[in-house]
């Protein structure tokens, strides 16, 4: 990890300028003429007008290609929010959170309502490599379906190995077609690790029995936008841990395009969604830290977001499972957890229908965002100092793992740490004395 994750909070500018795109001619030319600009700090356009008319100009063009008419735009909201009790003033209110987490402003609220509207109907292949579909799971078998994860339930699915009809020599003829009829528009999702070991034949799949390496190439060869979802896919994840004798690696390793990694285990869909809306309204991938990951949504820091911060700050942790400061709901870095090396936004973009994540519920991050957390984050329930984390070639401390990856504010951090500790330590006995001496001139007086 190390000096990598000290790029995150950065993007390189060559990835908005390589990205590719799934939109017309039409819109590039005029994308390049106007210096449309878009980052994460929404510095959208010299001329803020400007930017709106092209990304109108861009919904109403997919509208167009996807909708039959004004009625089947509107219809289309109805059918798919009341069929799972969401109403339409519901799904304002989520577009207006949506709008506010993609960090843009509130005048695009009712654009991204328009975009999570096209994406129901954009055509969508969802591959599954070596994985346990635990973000498939995770987005169709919600008993309370958030908007995100109904809009999962109703994109245009060409190809999905766990819900589609069709079988066998159907579901691959469905899936090439697919590929052939929307050349650079349709969107791939990956889930899984790739197994590259004997030319990939770790993983076969379907009637033809082709790998899954094979499978994937062809697919990314033409999509619009790439995205690898869940850890696994981003950067091989749990296939990919040591020894990994299936040579399982992330979906980036295997083509030359442009991937868009949403990691963690599962991700959330308010992470894959976002990036699809906004890929919806631009027509090119977000902002992209130096892991591939948009920056909306993994800039920043679990531990400086957790609600747990301050027991930290004030030196209060959790030493044992079920012990007082767990039921205070102290910090768990003394537990193993991995906030302050983890980068995503679980404490903003919660799971369970929008109301919990890890730290939340009791247990701390275990860094699933992270490359190779696998090796690098475990044994995930151990105390951090005494904690082994696994980088190729070193064997250190959490405390010095922390320090090669935060410079002097790691040092900062753990010094804090340590010090109001320490502190509180001794305010405690000094208490304790006076309360002792208090006790002694009550027994004199008596």
């Amino acid at each position: 990890m190390g000096k990598g994750d000290e790029k995150n909070k950065t993007a390189k500018g060559k990835k908005i300028e390589n990205s590719d795109r799934a939109c017309s001619d039409e819109y590039d030319d005029k994308t390049d003429k106007t210096n449309f600009k878009w980052d994460p700090l929404r510095n959208i356009a010299d001329d803020p007008d400007e930017a709106l008319n092209i990304v109108d100009s861009r919904l109403t063009n997919l509208e167009k290609e996807y909708f039959k008419s004004q009625k089947d735009i509107d219809e289309n909201f109805n059918n798919v929010f009341s069929a799972s009790s969401i109403s339409r003033r519901e799904f304002i209110q989520w577009t207006a959170l949506l709008t506010s987490a993609l960090m843009l402003p509130t005048i695009f609220a009712p654009r991204v309502a328009r975009a999570a509207n096209i994406l129901t109907r954009t055509p969508f292949i969802w591959l599954d490599m070596s994985d346990c579909m635990g973000n498939t799971e995770a987005f169709l078998r919600t008993a309370h379906p958030t908007p995100a994860e109904i809009i999962l339930n109703y994109v245009s699915v060409d190809y999905m190995e766990s819900i589609m009809v069709p079988a066998g020599y159907q579901a691959e003829a469905r899936r090439d077609e697919t590929v052939k009829k929307y050349k650079g528009k349709y969107i791939l999702v990956v889930e899984g690790a790739i197994p590259t070991g004997m030319n990939g034949k770790f993983l076969t799949i379907g009637a033809k029995g082709k790998t899954g390496l094979e499978i994937t190439k062809a697919t990314a060869k033409n999509a619009g936008v790439i995205i690898a979802v869940g850890n696994c896919a981003s950067y091989g994840g749990i296939p990919a841990a040591y020894p990994n004798p299936t040579g399982s690696v992330g979906l980036s390793s295997v083509t030359n395009r442009q991937v868009i990694n949403i990691p963690a285990c599962p991700a959330n869909p308010v992470n894959l969604v976002g990036t699809l809306v906004e890929y919806i309204l631009i027509g090119k991938a977000p902002m992209l830290d130096s892991l591939g990951r948009p920056l909306w949504a993994y800039s920043g820091r679990l531990h400086d977001n957790c609600y747990r911060r301050g027991h930290f700050e004030a030196g209060e942790y959790v030493k044992q499972w079920g012990d007082d400061g767990a039921k205070k709901q102290y910090c768990l870095y003394m537990m193993g957890c991995k906030g302050p090396f983890t980068w995503n936004n679980c404490t903003v973009a919660q799971y369970n229908q929008d109301m919990s994540f890890p730290m939340r519920a009791g247990h701390g991050c275990i860094g699933c965002s992270e490359p190779a957390f696998w090796d690098r984050m475990t044994p995930f329930e151990k105390p951090n100092l005494d904690a082994k984390i696994f980088i190729p070639g070193v064997e250190a401390t959490a405390d010095e793992f922390g320090v090669a990856l935060f410079g002097a504010a790691g040092v900062g951090m753990a010094a804090h740490a340590i010090y109001t500790g320490v502190k509180r330590r001794k305010n405690n006995k000094e208490k304790e004395k006076n309360n002792g001496k208090d006790n002694d001139n009550n027994k004199d007086k008596k």
